[in-house]
């Protein structure tokens, strides 16, 4: 098994809260319910202090909000879909896909880590 820094780790955890809020942020062509809120449940929450700077503090919030509309629309699922019309007649689903696109325009700013190599992060 590959060896990598803490940094490492959560740099590549960070592209993998990219990935959940793209995913997120629209329902076409995505997985099913279940599948989705299963993705969030693997990667979060997150650590932030074991890996300082990886994530500001813009970008802390952006996922703590969307951790708890994730919970929220959890609640509401009780069977799995694909429907792309449920998706855009659940309320806690539009909430969630909103607050992914903001994710994605704060987490824009930063951009992706490196998932190969540490980043500067000290700046």
């Amino acid at each position: 098994m590959e060896q990598i820094s803490r940094q490492l780790l959560y740099q590549r955890l960070r592209n993998r809260v990219i990935d959940l809020f793209e995913m997120h942020s629209t329902f076409e062509d995505t997985l099913g319910a279940f599948e989705m809120i299963d993705m969030v449940d693997e990667f979060l929450p997150l650590d932030f202090e074991q890996a300082p700077n990886v994530f500001s503090e813009r970008e802390k919030a952006a996922i703590s909000e969307f951790m708890v509309l994730a919970n929220r629309a959890a609640d509401a699922t009780h069977e799995n879909t694909w429907d792309v019309d449920w998706f855009n007649g659940s309320q806690e689903w539009v909430w969630l896909s909103g607050s992914a696109k903001r994710g994605l325009i704060i987490f824009s700013e930063r951009g992706r880590f490196s998932e190969q190599e540490e980043e500067d992060l000290t700046s």
